[in-house]
């Protein structure tokens, strides 16, 4: 009966830690390792009062972010008046992104919205 106790109580474990939600900084942790750096910045920016201690990634990921948004919006001068057509998934973390990160927005959503194609 002790045994089968401490295994209920192990098991009642397992399951309360499986379902706990990740902190904030884990899950920019695993972003980081798996994610875009889109992903990345657009948690950030949501949850920039619980990642105080992480300014410097998030600061990081967010001018990796930018960097390639002038890059994909380069390539629209590249082609002259041929519109930049990004990979549909790609382009709605970009477009997130630029929702989220109202600088960021104010600086490119026009400009993203009339010079590139989602496909």
């Amino acid at each position: 009966m002790q045994n089968f106790l401490n295994l209920f109580s192990f098991l009642i474990l397992i399951l309360f830690l499986y379902n706990c939600k990740k902190s904030a900084t884990r899950q920019l942790d695993d972003l980081l390792e798996s994610g875009s750096s889109f992903q990345s910045a657009t948690f950030c920016e949501k949850n920039k009062t619980q990642l105080i201690e992480r300014k410097e990634d998030c600061e990081k990921v967010t001018q990796l972010a930018k960097e390639e948004i002038d890059t994909i919006l380069n390539r629209r001068l590249d082609l002259g008046i041929a519109p930049v057509i990004v990979e549909k998934n790609k382009g709605i973390q970009i477009e997130e992104f630029l929702q989220v990160h109202t600088r960021m927005g104010i600086r490119y959503w026009e400009i993203w919205k009339t010079n590139v194609i989602l496909e």
